[in-house]
């Protein structure tokens, strides 16, 4: 049962669907409240300290503003979910409309193209969740069936930091990677019998099951398409960067 929580009249806001449908979440929460954008969000907007950091600073800042229900962390939240919230704070605030700058691939030229963000829709999501709220893969080479959870967006934070972490000659981003997704092998949940497999897998098997999550993880479809000046198609991967809501601010 969700928590009981009243919001502010004077507050106005919006329910937004999560594209995750919730499976991950503790709640099983499926939509969040979340607030219009406002002139006192425009400071964060503009803030000459918050573009000079990196771009996850803003995205920070607006989620622990506008979302209203106090059952839930940022933490907790899936990138996919993110953005949803974060498509849905630009299009009320500025409208759908999202220009870029893109070079034609056949003359090499500059071009600008607008691309019209009320029209993304969410991808079909199919896996079924065991018990536990995980999910099974079958690893093609090993052939042993694990299981899995989508990661949150605190632990894709956790491996920024293992990126860019100076004092390791080679960080660990794939085994950690494994180690935060993979939750069971073959019925086995020991961390350290987990962590002593992923150190030996094989490449195939690791790639195939990162490719198995970014295929099949639930999300919005942020793949577009736009007509180059020249005719020719091109595939477009919507961004959720700072840009995503500074063109406003000639920044």
């Amino acid at each position: 049962m969700e928590e009981t929580f009243r919001v502010d009249p004077t507050i106005q806001y919006d329910v937004v669907p999560l594209p995750s449908q919730g499976i991950y979440y503790k709640n099983n929460k499926k939509s969040l409240r979340v607030a219009y954008l406002t002139a006192a969000d425009e400071n964060i907007l503009q803030s000459p300290n918050l573009s000079q950091s990196d771009n996850n600073s803003i995205v920070d800042e607006l989620l622990k503003r506008k979302i209203l229900d106090k059952d839930i962390s940022i933490d907790e939240i899936v990138d996919e979910d993110i953005q949803a919230i974060l498509v849905f704070l630009r299009n009320t605030a500025f409208g759908s409309e999202y220009t870029i700058k893109l070079n034609d691939p056949i003359t090499n030229k500059e071009f600008l193209a607008t691309i019209d963000l009320s029209v993304m829709k969410t991808k079909d999501f199919n896996l079924i969740a065991d018990a536990n709220g995980e999910y099974e893969f079958f690893l093609p080479v090993s052939e042993k069936n694990i299981t899995f959870k989508f990661l949150n967006k605190k632990q894709l934070s956790d491996l920024d930091k293992i990126k860019n972490d100076s004092s390791v000659a080679v960080p660990p981003i794939n085994t950690k990677r494994l180690e935060m997704l993979i939750k069971s092998i073959e019925g086995n949940r020991d961390p350290m019998a987990i962590y002593t497999f992923i150190q030996n897998m094989p490449i195939k098997d690791s790639q195939a099951i990162r490719r198995f999550v970014n295929e099949n993880k639930p999300g919005l479809d942020l793949i577009v398409e736009v007509t180059a000046p020249s005719g020719e198609k091109i595939p477009v991967l919507v961004d959720f960067g700072v840009d995503f809501f500074r063109p406003f601010y000639g920044i």
